[in-house]
């Protein structure tokens, strides 16, 4: 059987075609991952985040409504104001002990 012009032509046609629907494959599935990842990160700061709300309010002696509680990747930024050095202390050490928690900047003002 002899390939005409034709034939040929559409071969080429259809291997541009798979190689194209291939490469668009493989970055949508690049750019699917990566977007997983940003979800995971965002879930979570978020439990981190709620769950050192949480432990802030069960602490006895810890002033928790005035501590602000914010998490990007892991790292924790404590801010607010509270009465006692020590409470400002507190609240670091929950927050280093939590889980997930990769670091944190303390950022507590005391009032005196």
């Amino acid at each position: 059987m002899r390939k005409t012009n034709e034939d040929r032509r559409m071969l080429v046609f259809v291997g541009i075609v798979a190689s194209l629907l291939l490469l668009f494959t493989r970055v949508y599935s690049a750019n699917a991952a990566s977007n997983t990842e940003k979800a995971k990160a965002y879930v979570s700061d978020s439990v981190i985040t709620t769950e050192l709300k949480a432990k802030f309010l069960a602490e006895k002696g810890l002033d928790s409504m005035d501590i602000k509680v914010a998490t990007t990747h892991g790292i924790v930024t404590l801010r607010g104001q509270v009465l006692k050095e020590s409470q400002s202390r507190l609240a670091e050490k929950i927050a280093r002990e939590t889980k997930g928690v990769r670091g944190v900047n303390n950022k507590i003002s005391v009032i005196p």
